[in-house]
């Protein structure tokens, strides 16, 4: 049977393989090149096995699989800024052809969840012809959490979740990040069975057994899909489906991920599977390149692990503690701009007086404070969106304080605060 680092397997005697995704050395399964390798090679394994009739899909940890890895995310920031369009675009779709070769298998796919699928632990979900996820709220959460980071789930998310489920779900869930747990996605449709951890494994391979010629949806001849409630032919679609979705035009200007998922959306809608797919690519590629969806990346998530690591988000780091309580301090900054309904504007003033005060105190070490930014951008999600922005202009600001740069600070209060980092 097919074995390595990644994936274990064992056939049954009905043919059907159980492949365990567990990577050594991790505490959760995520997507890295080494893991598309084990991927890829199982998929060829099967593909020429005749013994084997069809693969339940499942984790040998305690969540399914958490996203992408955070290596993979830092090379695609950087290649980002240096590689021509048709090389990123062979790099950045790779996992989503994996995907869509795994989608086309003759033999069926059923992803048997047994915990956390984000990102793309969901996209492969997607891909895989039938899902049954265990029966537990608190241990299992399905979503495609990118806009979070500035980005969309560009493996095939935008076109399946909404063809899956509908648009008026599906594009909330790829507008928010926000997941659902068992109960609304088999509500939704989302996944075909909800069962308890003993019945997990058995009910994946009995649906397996059951599809000897495995189609997706969108793969069936005539496939069509109603993008109802929404217009995909409106000239005003963008601005209807944000309005409908909560996301304000200051949010539409100036985070480039909100219309780029609308584009993907809308954009492949009529299309065949492959070719929408492909367009969903070319507005990833293009989003990637986009310095603004880059430093996110960097501000919302690379740099926040950083900060975690340094110990900057713990208790008593020196960011929490005394006079120099800069989480604490932007926290209340934040509750107070929610209470009386603050704009936008109002939240950076009062999030950047309480920085410059933390910063001004005189103890707070440069290192340090060069991780304001992934802080702050940790703990306001709400700022429009993902607060790349705001959280740079914050952390500059404290950081010119800190070096007595008063023109700086000068510069930094005469530019917009939508102004580019």
């Amino acid at each position: 049977m097919f074995n390595d680092a990644n994936i274990q397997t064992e056939l049954d005697a009905d043919g059907i393989l159980l492949a365990r995704i567990d990577m050594q050395g991790r505490t959760m399964n995520v997507f890295s090149r080494a893991m598309m390798d084990s991927l890829d090679a199982l998929m060829t394994f099967v593909a020429g096995e005749p013994a084997v009739k069809g693969v339940v899909l499942t984790s040998g940890k305690s969540a399914f699989l958490a996203g992408a890895d955070l290596d993979m995310i830092r090379v695609f920031t950087e290649r980002a800024k240096v590689d021509a369009v048709p090389e990123l675009n062979k790099l950045f779709g790779h996992l989503g052809r994996l995907f869509r070769r795994l989608e086309l298998s003759t033999k069926p796919y059923v992803a048997a969840i047994n915990g956390l699928a984000l990102g793309g632990g969901l996209e492969v979900a997607l891909a895989c012809h039938a899902r049954v996820v265990l029966d537990d709220e608190k241990a299992v959460q399905l979503g495609l959490p990118e806009i979070k980071l500035g980005l969309l789930p560009g493996a095939g998310g935008t076109q399946r979740l909404p063809r899956l489920i509908g648009t008026e779900k599906g594009l909330q869930m790829l507008l928010s990040g926000d997941p659902v747990g068992p109960a609304e996605a088999l509500k939704l449709k989302l996944v075909d069975a909800v069962v308890p951890a003993d019945q997990l494994i058995a009910k994946a391979k009995e649906i397996a057994r059951s599809m000897p010629q495995p189609r997706a949806l969108w793969d069936r001849h005539g496939a069509a899909f109603d993008a109802a409630p929404y217009d995909f032919s409106s000239p005003v679609v963008t601005a209807t489906i944000a309005k409908a979705v909560g996301i304000s035009d200051y949010q539409l200007q100036y985070y480039p991920a909100y219309t780029a998922i609308i584009n993907c959306v809308v954009g492949g809608w009529n299309l065949p599977l492959t070719p929408a797919c492909e367009h969903e690519m070319e507005i990833f590629v293009e989003l990637m390149r986009d310095p603004v969806a880059g430093n996110m990346v960097r501000t919302l998530f690379l740099n926040r692990l950083k900060a975690s690591k340094l110990g900057l988000l713990a208790p008593d780091s020196v960011l929490t503690r005394g006079e120099h309580a800069l989480i604490p301090a932007l926290k209340a900054a934040n509750d107070q701009a929610k209470a009386t309904g603050a704009d936008e504007a109002t939240k950076l003033a009062l999030a950047t007086v309480a920085a410059l005060r933390c910063a001004a105190a005189g103890t707070v070490e440069q290192p340090e404070l060069a991780d304001v930014a992934a802080v702050v951008g940790g703990l306001f999600p709400s700022y429009a969106g993902g607060p790349f922005t705001h959280a740079r202009q914050i952390g500059a600001a404290a950081l010119a304080k800190l070096a007595g740069n008063d023109a700086a600070i000068a510069a930094f209060f005469a530019e917009p605060a939508t102004a580019a980092a």
